[in-house]
Order: structure tokens, then C-alpha cells, then sequence
């Protein structure tokens, strides 16, 4: 995306006009540059941050004699990232697998639910079926390549799960 379409796209969601948000984007922009050029950080809560990193001296291959020569150190622009643009990131882009969940244990309960981080601990987003044998099970689809934390919610009262391992806490961790 350039700065032409992130202006336009951020003029269609706001209603402002183009102008006033190139201005404001520009703006932002000299600002996050001159601040990291005194050597200070800026901090996105939620977003992640700017800030500048000393590299280290190299040595290379001198194309002109094919001797080597030496890099000084350099100054660096760098950004990193918070974890909740990270997961946000990785949870768009990555492949995504089917996730089986089963809950044993619990015939008599009227209603079981997986509630997680993935799911924000919301006890209506993933109920479970009831089996004929009186366990319980899900099938969620999630992106692969990071680990959940989890238990079942059963008639409200959270449990974790049997087949995996738990923290201290109760809530069960599991790499998908």
C-alpha cells in the first residue's frame, strides 16, 4: 500500500477529505521521524514502537582490490511490533487447521463450551455437542502455528482439560 492509498483509504473510513489527511499523515510522519532522530522512542500502545538501534561494525569484501575493509557502526531505524499486531498478523496470514476438542467427564451437564484466547473467554462463542457415549466435543478451525490457552466451560463452572497439560490456574495450553 502507498501513502497516496493509505490516504484514501483513510479518508474514506474517517470522512475527512484527502488533503486533510495527507496533512495529518505527513505530519505524523515527521514527527515519528524527528523524534526517532533525537534518539528518542515513540510508543503505539496497541501497535507497536519506533525507535533507533546501534549496529555493529562489519567486515566485507572490498570489490575494488578483493581485500576487506570495515563497516563502521551505524545507527538504525527499527520498529517492533506489539504482540497484539503480531497475533493479528500471524492469525490473518497463516494456514488455518482444524482444532478437535473433547471434553469427558461431564454426561450429566446441560451445556459445555470451550472458552479461550482465541476466543476472547466468550462462553457462547464455542459451544460443544453432546456424544451418544456423554462426552463432549468441538471442532474449531484456528490458525496453525500458535499455542492456546484454554478449558471447557461446563454449566458456567470453568475446568480444564484432562488430555493436556494445565498451568497452575486451571487453563490448559496447547500448541496448534
Amino acid at each position: 500500500m502507498t501513502r497516496e492509498e493509505l490516504a484514501r483509504e483513510t479518508a474514506r473510513r474517517t470522512g475527512l477529505t484527502m488533503k486533510e489527511v495527507q496533512i495529518v499523515l505527513m505530519t505524523l510522519l515527521d514527527v515519528i521521524s524527528e523524534t526517532i532522530c533525537r534518539g528518542n522512542t515513540v510508543f503505539l500502545r496497541g501497535f507497536g514502537c519506533f525507535s533507533t538501534r546501534m549496529g555493529r561494525k562489519r567486515r566485507v569484501r572490498d570489490p575494488r582490490d578483493d581485500g576487506v575493509m570495515e563497516i563502521p557502526p551505524r545507527h538504525r531505524p527499527v520498529f517492533r511490533p506489539y504482540p497484539a499486531l503480531r497475533d493479528a498478523v500471524q492469525d490473518s496470514l497463516a494456514s488455518k487447521v482444524r482444532v478437535a476438542f473433547f471434553c469427558i467427564g461431564s454426561p450429566d451437564a446441560a451445556s459445555v463450551s470451550v472458552v479461550g484466547d482465541f476466543n476472547s473467554w466468550n462462553i457462547g462463542d464455542a459451544p460443544m455437542q453432546r456424544l451418544p457415549d456423554g462426552s463432549w466435543f468441538a471442532e474449531l478451525i484456528m490458525p496453525s502455528g500458535r499455542t492456546i490457552h484454554y478449558c471447557f466451560s461446563v454449566d458456567g463452572e470453568r475446568k480444564p482439560d484432562s488430555g493436556c497439560r494445565s498451568n497452575s490456574n486451571g487453563i490448559s495450553i496447547r500448541q496448534v
